[in-house]
């Protein structure tokens, strides 16, 4: 077992509710800051780091709750609580000025309401977080006699028991990416009676529709239970018209949009894992309710299309419910039919057709092969751009944009298009002036006067490449296919070795750093996302779409219906 072993800035650092309680508005979370090794405990102004001046910064290992070097141990050992052994100065400091103490042998620093303690003895020291001095000091003298080792032991017993990795040249990459799952997920809170899971727990917080779908796809392959929880938190937040928001909070403080449709595929997944039946039955209906809540909110001219929910006055972000908040689509006045909204809702309903077989309910099955029926139909006949032998968005006045992105290909994904358009889109991923760029698939086509290296104006997405894969092999294209699935894995794995870290994005080009690509903007010299939020780091379905690739376990998660012919 190779486990990850590059410090770096970036790594997230804070205790998985896998684990037991955490907290999620008001976390203990920390990022690994450059110089090894510093640990920065966000706050709402004023962040605490923790130091330990190591004189060697090689590492025996990096998680995401626990590190090793020759020099330093340190782990979790509660969702406020750290415990370490080491023989070099450990200290802990403010960014701004911040009150300062000793109480009860613990060096007691106070910022932004909370109070955080260091405790050294003997070779070994304690930091915690509490709401006052005395509790502060008091947690730390508790935790310092905890045994380090053994809370170690139990952190690493957790990857031995996972699957094993089924490509050592991605060993270490593989653990990564199951520390990056681990990390992101959440106790029981908040009005949510199960485990969820987060997109990265600083900078968000919140829990979110298809990211948590993703990760119970994930989940499924190595932690079924898991899965489970992931699927039905994100139905606790669902409204009684079937709605159910982008972003949570809680079960009360949502959002007023939603996202992708991608929930019957993932519980679809997740019972071709579990064989639970029961999970299916008690999803059925409530995703059957939602996709419902789309055909009757988001086909606005009727026309059997479906179109997003946009805001075109904000420029950075004009289509947050899409999920690709500032992709060149969206730069027009007009609302769009959009076929990556239309293509979601058919491989949806496909997948929601085939709970309803399993679950012996033919009337709701036929029901829903026929709504993706008639919608793939209607994206045939009029999302099919013949000049540019492709699909692209539509106006509601009934023009097509020409604009290609990454969504042109999901009819692969959804198994709509004829073999014969199939093999056009298949040509884009061989053309240089359009989707064959060093990293494939970039999230708008090269020839797009906007293309570049900002999030969705050109920019790769693993969730994307995913669908793309997935939508090849369907087809038979099972050389692009595997070319893309190694191309994409190439890349992740030489980034995580340069910097230790699995990205939210990455550039189309294979040129520049993820976090020196722009996010809504250029970035600051140095990387700081407080400044300007940069490519995120540890970014958990980016580690999800990574672990499905080296596992290949999409030859087996998305086989329910074949595609059209």
């Amino acid at each position: 077992m190779r486990l990850p072993d590059r410090y770096c800035y970036g790594t997230l650092f804070a205790c998985s509710g896998m684990d037991g309680e955490n907290s999620h508005m008001q976390d203990l979370a920390g990022m690994l800051m450059p110089t090894p090794v510093q640990i920065r405990f966000d706050a709402k102004t004023n962040p605490v780091t923790l130091a330990v001046d190591v004189t060697d910064a090689r590492m025996d290992f990096v998680l995401s709750d626990a590190l090793q070097s020759r020099e330093l141990l340190l782990v979790f050992a509660a969702k406020s609580a750290l415990v370490g052994k080491t023989d070099r100065p450990v200290r802990m400091f403010a960014e701004q000025e911040a009150a300062r103490s000793v109480v009860d042998g613990a060096d007691v620093l106070c910022a932004d309401g909370w109070c955080y303690a260091l405790l050294v003895q003997n070779g070994r020291f304690a930091f915690c977080r509490e709401a006052t001095p005395a509790a502060a000091a008091a947690a730390a003298k508790e935790t310092i006699g905890r045994d380090v080792v053994s809370l170690r032991d139990a952190i690493l017993a957790y990857y031995e028991t996972k699957p094993a990795c089924r490509r050592e040249a991605y060993e270490q990459l593989y653990y990564k990416c199951l520390s990056v799952n681990r990390v992101n997920v959440y106790s029981p809170q908040d009005g949510f009676s199960c485990r969820f899971t987060t997109p990265d727990r600083l900078p968000h917080k919140q829990m979110w529709l298809w990211d948590s779908m993703f990760h119970a796809m994930t989940f499924a392959q190595y932690d079924p239970q898991m899965a489970k929880e992931a699927l039905l938190a994100v139905l606790e937040a669902q409204r009684e018209d079937g709605f159910i928001p982008h972003m949570m909070k809680s079960v009360t403080d949502t959002s007023a949009i939603t996202q992708p449709q991608v929930i019957a595929w993932a519980a679809l997944t997740v019972y071709r894992a579990t064989k639970d039946r029961a999970f299916l039955a008690a999803c059925a209906e409530k995703i059957a309710a939602f996709e419902l809540w789309f055909l009757k909110h988001r086909d606005l001219n009727g026309n059997g299309l479906l179109e997003w929910k946009t805001d075109y006055s904000n420029v950075r972000c004009r289509c947050d419910e899409s999920g690709m908040d500032n992709s060149p689509r969206f730069d027009t006045t007009e609302t769009l039919d959009a076929i990556d909204c239309s293509c979601f809702m058919v491989h949806d309903c496909r997948c929601l057709a085939e709970i309803y077989r399993v679950l012996e309910n033919e009337p709701q099955a036929a029901r829903f092969r026929q709504i993706a029926d008639d919608m793939a139909q209607k994206i045939n006949d009029l999302l099919w751009d013949e000049d540019r032998g492709a699909y692209c968005d539509r106006t509601l006045s009934g023009k097509l944009t020409h604009v290609l992105s990454v969504c042109s290909f999901l009819p692969l994904f959804a198994g709509v298009c004829t073999p014969e358009r199939a093999a056009r889109l298949v040509e884009h991923l061989h053309n240089e002036k359009t989707f064959a760029t060093p990293l494939p698939v970039a999230s708008i086509s090269r020839d797009h006067p906007d293309y570049g290296a900002d999030m969705w104006r050109g920019c790769v997405w693993l969730n994307f490449n995913y669908f793309i894969l997935l939508g090849l092999r369907r087809y038979g294209f099972d050389d692009e296919a595997q070319r893309l699935l190694e191309r994409t894995l190439q890349c992740v794995d030489r980034w995580f070795r340069e910097t230790g870290n699995v990205f939210e994005f990455y550039d189309a080009e294979d040129e520049t750093a993820p976090w020196r690509l722009n996010r809504k903007g250029p970035q600051p010299p140095v990387p700081d996302y407080r400044i300007r939020m940069h490519a995120i780091t540890d970014f958990n379905w980016s580690a999800c779409f990574t672990l499905l690739m080296i596992q290949d376990a999409g030859k087996d998660n998305d086989a329910a219906f074949p595609a059209c012919v």
